[in-house]
């Protein structure tokens, strides 16, 4: 019976786990030992103050870095486990054979060549470049064999300038190793590229990733550095590529400024949250600011342009594209509670009616029908004509009304009704008084009335 009983409790053991099994089994209680730590650390508060001094820790601290190890060895764990899932095939299979021959000229031919499917290609090109004996090579040459295969106002030079920016962004994902000899490479293509930015964002996006990654700030004077991001700096790799140059909050701050001062205010936006400085350009002001801005913008346009139809529509859209605008950050920023969005969506909702009434008042008015030729007065007819006579289509001069040279009735005589009582009417004959764009007022939320609060210098000297 013994001997059975002994068979029978080994039989009922649990089998041997394991290493990957324990281990994963251990982070699986990580939360439930945190619990348990969590009760004893709220016993041990009554006789905190039997403690040393030094003891100020809060279970808040104790949570965050335990569940950044939790993170942490969670990650590593789940590297070190097989992969059993195959690798999705690759689209691109040309992309590992021009890395894995070092073929850089056939590589950048190929991108630009494919560059309407570079979305496409994207994924795969680190992996691809990585599999190369000198990444930071390979790009060198796929850029300079590609580089001035066609005139630089090109489609296709543009579509090469898009290429090089993949290819490097490539190379910051990889982080390869530099040697001087490479980082003198890319000095020269760098000095030779600065010459044809000449305003170009494309340009200076492309010459900026190659600064960073061959690290070649030092080369350039900063004043010039900051120009480039100024001009890229309403695409997605500004503020990236900022951090990556270097650039600190005092010299960000500049740029900020340069922007708010022309207008740029999605990308002055994107630079003060990316780059922490919201307790020195808080959003609501800039948002104020711009829209005040915009309203003085407006107003200039309409007098410039003589209060005109034309000028008057302008101004609506100047302001409207600034409403749409302060309306789009505050929702990206979630700054609702701080700003009425609510009053901005009726200020927009009545500017579009009024440039509506315009576009109504300046439709044509049908043309008016031509009376019938008068028959030839015979005997027979002379008492009906005379009984069933129209009034005439122009007043009667000794009526004292006012005509002007074209026929039609001045609008000054009161009670009269004149077909064509506004500015639009041919040939000028009504002079009528220009429309008058009733003024949007935002009041708390917009700052109207207030000064704007970011003008230059645009950098620190």
């Amino acid at each position: 019976m013994a001997a059975g009983g002994t068979n029978q409790s080994k039989s009922r053991a649990p089998p041997t786990m394991t290493a990957p099994e324990s281990i994963s089994l251990a982070i699986n209680q990580i939360d439930e030992k945190k619990q348990k730590l969590k009760q004893a650390f709220d016993d041990l508060q009554p006789h905190r103050s039997l403690l040393s001094p030094s003891f100020n820790l809060s279970w808040s601290d104790i949570d965050s870095r335990f569940s950044s190890l939790q993170s942490s060895l969670s990650d590593r764990f789940r590297l070190l486990q097989p992969d059993r899932t195959e690798p999705p095939p690759l689209l691109w299979p040309e992309l590992r054979t021009f890395c894995d021959n070092m073929d850089g000229k056939g590589l950048g031919k190929f991108m630009v060549d494919n560059s309407n499917k570079r979305l496409s290609i994207k994924p795969e090109l680190a992996q691809a470049i990585r599999s190369s004996s000198s990444p930071a090579a390979l790009v060198l040459d796929a850029i300079q064999g590609s580089y001035r295969c066609s005139p630089p106002s090109s489609a296709r030079a543009l579509d090469a300038r898009r290429t090089f920016v993949l290819l490097l962004e490539a190379l910051i994902e990889i982080k390869p190793s530099l040697t001087n000899e490479l980082r003198e490479r890319a000095r020269t293509l760098a000095s030779d590229w600065r010459l044809n930015i000449c305003n170009k964002s494309s340009e200076a996006l492309g010459f900026l990733h190659l600064v960073v990654v061959f690290e070649l700030v030092s080369v350039f004077k900063m004043e010039e550095i900051l120009d480039y991001v100024f001009l890229i700096s309403k695409c997605r790799q500004a503020t990236t590529l900022s951090k990556m140059l270097g650039l600190d909050k005092t010299i960000v701050a500049g740029i900020v400024q340069k922007l708010l001062h022309t207008g740029r205010l999605l990308a002055a936006i994107t630079f003060i949250y990316e780059f922490e400085m919201t307790d020195r350009f808080r959003p609501v002001n800039v948002l104020k600011t711009s829209l005040y801005n915009s309203r003085e913008a407006a107003k200039r346009v309409c007098a410039e342009g003589g209060n005109s139809l034309k000028a008057q529509n302008e101004a609506t859209d100047k302001e409207l594209s600034a409403l749409r605008l302060v309306i789009r950050v505050i929702k990206e920023r979630n700054l609702e509670i701080e700003f009425f969005e609510e009053d901005l969506e009726e200020s927009v909702q009545e500017l579009e009616n009024l440039r509506a009434q315009r576009r109504q008042a300046a439709k044509p008015a049908s043309p008016a029908i031509p009376p019938k030729r008068p028959r030839v007065a015979t005997g027979n007819n002379l008492t009906t004509r005379t009984h069933n006579q129209q009034p005439p289509l122009l007043p009667d001069p000794r009526h004292g009304l006012q005509v002007n040279p074209f026929g039609f009735v001045n609008s000054t005589v009161p009670g009269v009704n004149v077909p064509y009582g506004n500015q639009l009417a041919p040939y000028g004959s009504v002079p009528a008084p220009a429309i008058v764009a009733r003024p949007v007022y935002y009041q708390q939320q917009t700052g109207y009335g207030l000064r704007p609060q970011y003008q230059p210098p645009y950098y620190p000297q």
